[in-house]
């Protein structure tokens, strides 16, 4: 899921899942995929920087990973000092069957 407030909502981060390329990732995507129990890697680039988050997935269970595309600690003054930033891509887990407040409103 990609829509927290603070994602940049802009690019597109492109998503590997135990090195299986999984697809890229706008703004407001969810992107959805049974897993077999056990530990796997989550990947994501935004064509400059690569993260990787990796979780255990329960017999039965569901794991959800917020995707957030934003700004780095200093990015605000990148942004007025150059007109550039660094952006990077992070995951905040979910618990299971959280729904998020932009998540409400494209239902």
């Amino acid at each position: 899921m990609r829509d927290h407030g603070q994602d940049v909502q802009d690019r597109i981060v492109h998503l590997w899942l135990d090195e299986e390329p999984l697809g890229p990732m706008r703004y407001g995507d969810t992107i959805s995929r049974p897993l077999p129990p056990g530990t796997h890697t989550l990947r994501a680039w935004n064509t400059l920087f690569t993260t990787r988050h990796t979780f255990e997935a329960a017999p039965g269970g569901e794991v959800r990973l917020q995707v957030v595309h934003g700004m780095t600690g200093g990015a605000r003054l990148m942004v007025l000092m150059l007109g550039v930033a660094y952006l990077r891509v992070s995951f905040q887990p979910l618990p299971s069957g959280q729904v998020t407040e932009a998540s409400e409103a494209m239902a």
